[in-house]
């Protein structure tokens, strides 16, 4: 989806019942075992994110890099894509460093995996704008260091076909608000965003969405508490599901509707979108009643 941000009105409206259903998946619980992708696909799982975790997930060991694409390949042949990758995050990967040089070494690692995902052929990689704590003295400085970093990434993301989606995180981590998100990706027309809905602690979610209009790429889906993330599932915790869909389908947004719930069950996250997804319509039809 093109950026057009500030443009002043929303683009056609998109019908979620077209969206495909989507799960971000742990590499980790794969190589374990724990992942049989032929129930996602039995499910109607379309898409899936690979979710890295860094350090219960070195992709750069080449053993896990070839069942990495071992899973990928077969998850193509199942009818599923892979839409996104999840790029690792902690200290070492923190592109928001204040220190010239661990931020440097930071975005060198993305960039590795940046060349991995152009390979595979995943188009789109989920990156977190910075790590926390941030102190409220030292934020101001961490915001113009990720300016700094995102923009090389965006270069290194083109040269091999991927796009970066910057998520909006909780707490006191970057990016935890609108205002705040559209300062960060400003740097770069190139940079897109990825919605985790139960990140938003300061701003409901459809407030969220409405001012990142057009730069929307993905979408991470959970409920939760309102006080923290719980990535629980949709109709679990607070939000407001069908505010949440009815501002994505304003902005034209076309999917996937990409769950990323603890131990997902891929019957489980078919049904909660279905439910979802009746209950978005019969409110719609009412109010147009």
């Amino acid at each position: 989806m093109a950026g057009n941000q500030g443009a002043g009105r929303f683009p056609e409206k998109s019908d979620p019942a077209q969206w495909p259903i989507g799960v971000s998946l742990s590499l980790e619980a794969w190589k374990q075992g724990g992942i049989d992708l032929s129930r996602f696909s039995a499910a109607g799982i379309r898409c899936i994110e690979l979710a890295w975790r860094g350090a219960a997930f070195d992709m750069f060991e080449p053993e896990n890099e070839r069942c990495c694409f071992e899973l990928i390949v077969r998850a193509r042949r199942l009818g599923i894509e892979v839409w996104t990758i999840h790029l690792p995050y902690g200290t070492a990967w923190d592109v928001s460093a204040s220190d010239e040089a661990e931020r440097g070494e930071a975005i060198a690692l993305h960039a590795r995996s940046l060349q991995l995902a152009g390979q595979w052929g995943v188009g789109r990689a989920v990156l977190h704008p910075s790590w926390e704590p941030v102190p409220a003295e030292e934020r101001a400085a961490r915001i113009a260091a990720c300016r700094l970093a995102l923009p090389v990434l965006a270069g290194e993301a083109e040269r091999f076909g991927v796009r970066i989606a910057a998520e909006c995180l909780p707490r006191t981590c970057l990016g935890n608000t609108s205002g705040e998100m559209l300062e960060l990706i400003g740097c770069d027309e190139r940079l897109g965003v990825c919605v985790d809905v139960n990140h938003l602690l300061q701003e409901p979610p459809e407030h969220f969405i409405r001012r990142l209009y057009g730069r929307i790429v993905t979408v991470h889906m959970s409920d939760y508490d309102g006080t923290d993330e719980r990535h629980w599932s949709p109709g679990k915790g607070i939000i407001r599901w069908n505010e949440v869909i009815g501002s994505l389908s304003e902005q034209g947004y076309s999917g996937p509707f990409l769950f990323e719930v603890r131990n997902p069950d891929p019957h489980e996250v078919a049904d909660c979108w279905s439910r979802s997804l009746h209950d978005y319509k019969q409110t719609r039809d009412k109010a147009s009643g």
